[in-house]
């Protein structure tokens, strides 16, 4: 799968939560969109069958053990190459994508899964075109859960679990990564992220930031 030719661009955000990930890929989103470009946005886990059994386990996290766990994220990416990232790549569309297969790898590793197999293991899923991973210090990422957001740390926003995430992100070493200092303001980052994204689609930074 990774060595079709295909007619769009993947982009992929990355990283812990709290990082404001998802706020800039809403931004830049919006962004693409202005400058007449064919973007679309999703996210993993999707809403799917099986993006919904694993959004269950933030509330039941005793119902499947980790291999089973890393079984429902597969099951839900494969449908989710098969019905919406190879269509819209093969249409010429720009997609973004909030979290893939390293947060899998990432998360799953801190739960003493091996994140290079989990790797591996995505084989069948498009290489993205750029990854775009933010990172903060844990405590900023925590305060922007906790006062910015308003919501209680769930079982993967733990302090302890989050360093071990963390650490398995900054260990991953991919040329299409984009490392993004996501501790500044939201400004700040957006601007990080427009010029490696401009880099990408072979457009001048200052056209897209003129439509911001």
């Amino acid at each position: 799968m990774k060595e079709r030719t295909r007619r769009g661009k993947l982009i992929v955000f990355e990283g812990t939560d709290g990082t404001g990930k998802s706020t800039q890929l809403k931004l830049l989103h919006s962004l693409l969109e202005k400058r007449g470009l064919p973007v679309v946005a999703t996210r993993e886990p999707t809403d799917g069958t099986y993006g919904q059994q694993i959004r269950n386990l933030y509330v039941n996290r005793h119902r499947y053990s980790r291999e089973e766990e890393l079984e429902l994220f597969l099951a839900d990416r494969r449908e989710h190459v098969r019905e919406f990232l190879t269509p819209n790549l093969d249409e010429g569309k720009i997609i973004l994508c909030d979290r893939y297969y390293f947060s899998t790898a990432a998360y799953q590793g801190a739960l003493g899964l091996d994140p290079e197999t989990i790797l591996q293991q995505n084989d069948f899923a498009p290489e993205p075109d750029l990854v775009l991973l933010f990172q903060a210090p844990l405590p900023v990422s925590i305060d922007r859960i906790t006062t910015g957001r308003g919501d209680t740390l769930n079982k993967f926003e733990q302090r302890e679990f989050l360093e071990k995430v963390a650490a398995i992100f900054a260990a991953i070493d991919r040329p299409n990564i984009c490392r993004i200092d996501a501790s500044g303001s939201i400004e700040e980052v957006h601007r990080q992220v427009i010029t490696a994204v401009a880099a990408l689609l072979s457009l001048h930074s200052t056209a897209l930031f003129s439509l911001n």
